[in-house]
C-alpha cells in the first residue's frame, strides 16, 4: 500500500486569519465545497497543498450549524483507494463523515456512496486512519475509481465550520 495523494497543512495566519497557501498539487487536485468567508485569494482549489505545509481548509459556516460540506481529491487517473487519513483542529472536527467515488465516463459524472465506509471522526486533533479494504463494495470495484469526494453533514462546531490540516489517501495506481 503506498499513499497515493496527500495533502498537508499546518496554520497560516494572514492579516490575522487563519487561511490557506494558493498553491495547487500537479498531478492531483483538489476543490471544496466552501472556504471561510468567501476567501478568493485562499479558495476551493486551494484548500491543501501537498508541496507546502502551511495550508489548511477553512469550510465556511452558517449560523444554524446545518451547513453540509464536501472535499473532492481528483487523482486524474484510474486508483485503487485502500485507507484514508485525516487530521482536523480540535473542536472543528466533522462528526458524520461519507465517502463517495466515481470513475471517468463521457463528460458525466456520477457519484457512487460507499455506503459501508466507517469514517467517524473524534474531535481530537490528532489524525485519524480509517481502513477501507474490508468495505463490501471493494469487491465490486468501487473503490477503484478517479476521484474521490467526502461529504461532512455535521461539525462539532456550533456554527458548523471544519478546520482540515491533514489529508492522505493510500491505496495503488491501476
Amino acid at each position: 500500500m503506498t499513499i497515493i495523494s496527500k495533502f498537508l497543512a499546518r496554520r497560516l495566519y494572514h492579516n490575522g486569519y487563519l487561511t490557506s497557501h494558493p498553491t495547487t498539487t500537479p498531478t492531483t487536485t483538489h476543490r471544496a465545497s466552501s472556504v471561510l468567508n468567501k476567501n478568493k485569494i485562499y479558495g476551493a482549489n486551494n484548500a491543501l497543498d501537498n508541496q507546502n505545509e502551511s495550508t489548511c481548509w477553512n469550510s465556511d459556516g452558517q449560523a444554524d450549524g446545518n451547513t453540509e460540506h464536501s472535499f473532492i481529491v481528483n487523482f486524474h487517473r484510474s486508483v485503487s483507494v485502500s485507507s484514508i487519513s485525516l487530521q482536523f483542529q480540535g473542536g472543528f472536527v466533522a462528526e458524520e463523515c461519507q465517502l463517495y467515488t466515481t470513475k471517468k465516463s463521457e463528460n458525466k459524472i456520477e457519484w457512487k456512496e460507499i455506503k459501508d465506509a466507517y469514517i467517524e471522526l473524534e474531535d481530537v486533533n490528532t489524525i485519524q486512519s480509517f481502513d477501507l479494504e474490508e468495505c463490501e463494495e471493494r469487491d465490486e470495484g468501487a473503490l477503484d475509481c478517479d476521484a474521490i469526494k467526502l461529504v461532512f453533514k455535521s461539525s462539532t462546531d456550533f456554527y458548523g465550520r471544519m478546520i482540515l490540516y491533514k489529508l492522505e489517501v493510500y491505496g495503488e495506481n491501476r
